[in-house]
């Protein structure tokens, strides 16, 4: 049993009576708590002017008051480096898929080496806002792997520019203690990359993503322990067809001889139409360790039929329960390259066209067969 120690942050400040405001169809009614109105502050929300400065004074109001910073209903471009610890931004609507409508922001938010935070309420429409430097409409991290960030990222709709450059709607590159729920991210390279610990993923919808829907990577110096991580709720909808909307998979991947990725829980994922493969996991070098993948349904997986459903590449201490794959273009399950402690578990596989295993498993059962005890 996985010990998950995640640190529940507080989204809203303390609320008054107030004026109830508009809701949107993505997340319930909220009540405007007192709050720093980043409109009295300059900002036009007309989609045409530049905003930035507008929340750089929003956000040292709101820092000196305790308050968090409130965006109406409107289009703020805007490049939003988050000033002080314990800031706040909260949206009036979180728009839908294609950002018509709503709080957006046309930009990006760095949240860097800033603790206590949460962004809520809100989209992110990152198309040609990005640069190497920055590859994300959310980025997070403080340059060293485990120091407690205390983030929180909720109902936020993000959109960007396709398999484009390795960008990422949410990229969590250091740190630890981070929450991620109740998400819209689409045409991004990878949708939400954690390279933190202690993360709690959830309620993610992953549209036409070019490569990944979920990234769990250790990697570098600063990024090189990745653990206690839970992804959870994970729709991925995708285009097998286009390889840049071919609609990413969830990897768990360590990625040089230094790193070491660990104790992460995949469950209730549900794929269709997308390229690679539902889950994979991949020790390219260093170390991957127990990892538990749960109650995941992938139908018609695959851009290619030398791709497996539920691909294991390097690792130790894998577990597949209650898994399927229907109508996968290669396999449905493989298990190559120096693999430890492979198991799955009641689970399926139904009209693969290359076949429904391969490899080597210390259990397997499928469709009610133990095929290897």
């Amino acid at each position: 049993m996985h010990k998950w120690c995640f640190v529940a942050l507080l989204l809203f400040c303390s609320c008054k009576k107030n004026t109830v405001i508009s809701d949107s169809p993505l997340s319930p009614p909220i009540v405007q708590p007192p709050s720093v109105n980043v409109r009295d502050y300059g900002a036009t929300g007309n989609g045409n002017n530049d905003d930035t400065k507008a929340f750089n004074l929003a956000m040292d109001a709101a820092d000196s008051q305790k308050l968090p910073v409130f965006v109406p209903i409107g289009f703020y471009r805007a490049a939003i480096v988050l000033s002080h610890d314990g800031l706040s931004i909260i949206g009036e609507q979180q728009p839908g898929e294609h950002l018509t409508g709503g709080t957006v922001i046309i930009g990006k938010i760095n949240c860097n080496n800033k603790r206590n935070t949460s962004i809520a309420n809100l989209g992110i429409d990152s198309r040609g806002q990005l640069k190497p430097v920055d590859a994300a409409a959310i980025i997070s991290g403080n340059g060293i792997d485990s120091i407690p960030l205390h983030q929180q990222f909720n109902h936020i709709s993000l959109i960007g520019d396709g398999y484009s450059d390795y960008m990422h709607g949410i990229l969590c590159q250091t740190g630890s203690d981070i929450i991620i729920k109740n998400i819209i991210v689409s045409n991004f390279y990878h949708g939400i990359a954690i390279r933190s610990s202690n993360v709690l993923v959830d309620s993610i919808q992953a549209i036409s993503c070019g490569f990944t829907s979920v990234v769990i990577k250790s990697a570098e110096t600063y990024n090189a322990h990745t653990y206690n991580v839970s992804v959870n709720h994970v729709t991925i909808n995708g285009n097998p067809n286009d390889p840049f909307s071919r609609g990413g998979l969830i990897l768990i991947q360590s990625y040089e001889d230094i790193s070491k990725t660990e104790n992460i829980l995949i469950q209730n994922i549900n794929s269709t139409n997308a390229g690679i493969s539902c889950v994979t996991v991949e020790q390219t070098k260093g170390v991957v360790d127990n990892v538990t993948i749960s109650n995941c349904t992938s139908q018609a997986q695959g851009d290619r039929d030398t791709r497996a459903c539920y691909e294991v590449s390097g690792g130790s201490n894998i577990t597949f329960s209650n898994c399927s794959a229907l109508n996968s273009l290669g396999f449905g399950f493989r298990s190559t390259g120096a693999v430890h402690n492979i198991r799955v578990i009641n689970s399926n596989e139904i009209n693969s066209g290359k076949g429904s295993w391969t490899g080597t498993f210390t259990y397997l059962q499928l469709n009610g067969v133990e095929i290897i005890k």
